[in-house]
């Protein structure tokens, strides 16, 4: 299977439950300059890369007065990595919905203050969503995703039975890079904002992994390739 981003614990992870990977990376984050909002309840990371983003800047997330919330449990991860605590993690699917369910839960659905920091390629959703509950929001756009100028140890595609897509802007640089997959391949996708985007740019989807990890994508990836949905 191809999985376009750098090697990683995804790529173990699909390794381990028996399937040969080449993982190729297609896009680089790129960092945009940015100042933090001085004070605010929750800082609210919505990828790995952001967490990144903001560490590569110099910000130390241990001093932060702020409760911290990732969007999944390999943004979460990136998070302790850094070596601050995480207060909340949302169960089951990645996306920005369930977050935005999860940070009105652990605000007790009082209105709060939240900077969300992330890609400037991210959707709005969970700003808008967080505004539409009188939350006072600002968003950070700590970075941005370009395609890379060739993808060098990619295989012609009828090399492989499946293809993983982790974001909008990779299945664009895909587009990009290699064209669309012929019909047998079979498309897993890393959430729903991934499949919407995924879908635009020309793929058919076939299954979308229910939470940002290797477990959810494996399950999504054995859905795909049996072209079974939930």
């Amino acid at each position: 299977m191809l999985l376009p981003r750098a090697e990683g614990a995804l790529a173990r992870a699909i390794r381990a439950a028996g399937a040969e990977v080449d993982a190729v990376r297609v896009t680089e984050p790129r960092a945009l300059p940015f100042e933090l909002p001085g004070r605010a309840d929750w800082l609210v990371l919505t990828s790995a890369a952001g967490v990144v983003a903001l560490t590569d800047a110099g910000v130390d997330l241990t001093t932060l007065s702020v409760r911290i919330a990732a969007v999944g449990r390999a943004t979460a991860s990136a998070i302790e990595a850094a070596g601050a605590p995480v207060d909340v993690v949302p169960s089951g699917r990645s996306d920005a919905g369930t977050l935005l369910d999860a940070l009105l839960e652990a605000s007790g659905h009082t209105p709060a203050s939240a900077i969300i920091a992330g890609s400037a390629l991210s959707s709005p959703r969970l700003a808008d969503g967080l505004t539409a509950h009188g939350w006072q929001v600002e968003t950070v756009h700590t970075y941005t995703t370009a395609p890379l100028a060739e993808a060098s140890a990619a295989r012609p595609w009828p090399d492989y039975d499946a293809l993983v897509l982790t974001s909008g802007s990779i299945a664009h640089a895909v587009v990009s890079l290699l064209g669309l997959p012929p019909e047998q391949v079979a498309v897993a996708t890393l959430g729903d904002p991934s499949a919407r985007a995924s879908a635009e740019a020309g793929f058919r989807v076939d299954a979308v992994a229910a939470t940002q990890d290797g477990p959810g994508v494996v399950d999504a990836l054995i859905r795909a390739l049996s072209k079974e949905q939930p």
